[in-house]
C-alpha cells in the first residue's frame, strides 16, 4: 500500500460520504458508537463471505463498495469522539476531521504495514475486541484500534482490487 492508493481510495469513501450527507445530514449522530460497530462487524463479515465463497449473490453492491462502507463507518466513528454534536457542527467541520483522520492514517502508516499479516479475520478479531470491551475502552485506545481496523480494511481493499 503506498500513499498514491492511499489517496485515491481516500478521494472515493469522500466523495461517496460527502454525498451521503448532503442527503441524510448527521443521520448518524444519534446512533452509539456500539451501533455503529455492528454495522461494521456486518458488512465485514459480509465481505469474508463473498472471499471465502469466491463470488457474490447480491451483484448491485460490489465488495469494493462494502469496504468503502466499512471505511466509512470507521470515519464516523472517528468523527462522533472528535466532534460534540451538541454544539452546531457544519458539514465542512465534519470534512476537515474526515479528512484529517485520512491524513494521520497516512501518517501513522510505515513499510511495517505491508509485512504483518492482515487479513479479514485480523480486523474482525479487532471488532470483536471492541464489542467485548464497548463500554470499557477509553478515547483514546478506541481512536487508536478504530485506525488501526482503517489501515488494515484500506490494506484489505487495495489488496482486493490489485487481485481482481
Amino acid at each position: 500500500m503506498n500513499h498514491i492508493s492511499i489517496n485515491f481510495i481516500m478521494r472515493k469513501c469522500q466523495e461517496l460520504f460527502k454525498e451521503k450527507l448532503t442527503v441524510y445530514d448527521f443521520s448518524w449522530k444519534e446512533i452509539k458508537i456500539s451501533s455503529i460497530i455492528d454495522q461494521i462487524f456486518m458488512k465485514v463479515v459480509r465481505i469474508q463471505n463473498i472471499q471465502e465463497r469466491g463470488f457474490q449473490k447480491v451483484k448491485e453492491e460490489k465488495i469494493i463498495d462494502t469496504f468503502i462502507d466499512v471505511i466509512n463507518y470507521i470515519i464516523i466513528t472517528l468523527i462522533k469522539l472528535n466532534i460534540d454534536f451538541k454544539k452546531k457542527v457544519s458539514h465542512s467541520e465534519v470534512m476537515n476531521i474526515y479528512t484529517q483522520k485520512f491524513d494521520q492514517l497516512k501518517e501513522l502508516y510505515n513499510e511495517k504495514t505491508q509485512k504483518e499479516r492482515i487479513s479479514i479475520e485480523n480486523l474482525l478479531e479487532e471488532i470483536l475486541y471492541l464489542k467485548q470491551k464497548e463500554t470499557k475502552i477509553l478515547y483514546k485506545k478506541l481512536e487508536n484500534i478504530c485506525l488501526k481496523m482503517l489501515n488494515m480494511t484500506i490494506f484489505l481493499l487495495i489488496k482486493n482490487i490489485h487481485k481482481n
